[in-house]
């Protein structure tokens, strides 16, 4: 297994436990008002952030599972490449949101998780396309 392979792996790993907290995080703003998002919760932002969190989360879990087979069968690259992209189209929908709040209703969680998703579907992508690539290259 090459090195990109591994990183490929470590990452997607990282990517789906991110997303499975994405998810919990998320719903427990929005649906019970925890972690003070008192703010959100009762509101009409409550379902669309709702909507974005669970999207959101379930992108990253699809994208970390998918990176995982890629990094394990390397033909099968290509719906990790998909689902990255899905990811960062779904993170850039996030800050959209983000940004029509305001950005006075993002707490540090949310900030942190919403970066630090950005930079995953980022490094899922690069490292699955040199993996694509090598693949390409043997076969």
């Amino acid at each position: 297994m090459s090195g990109s392979r591994k990183m490929l792996k470590l990452v997607s790993i990282v990517a789906a436990i991110s997303g499975l907290v994405m998810l919990l995080f998320g719903l427990g703003v929005a649906g019970c008002g925890l972690f003070g998002g008192t703010a959100i919760s009762g509101t009409d932002a409550a379902p669309v952030y709702m909507g974005v969190s669970g999207v959101s989360a379930l992108c990253f879990v699809v994208m970390g599972l998918m990176g995982m087979r890629a990094s394990n069968v390397p033909s099968r690259s290509g719906t990790s490449l998909a689902c990255a992209f899905g990811s960062i189209a779904v993170t850039a929908v996030a800050v959209v949101f983000w940004a029509w709040q305001g950005f006075v209703k993002i707490d540090v969680v949310n900030a942190i998780l919403l970066v630090a998703g950005a930079l995953e579907a980022i490094a899922v992508l690069v490292l699955t396309r040199k993996v694509k690539k090598e693949h390409d290259v043997w076969h």
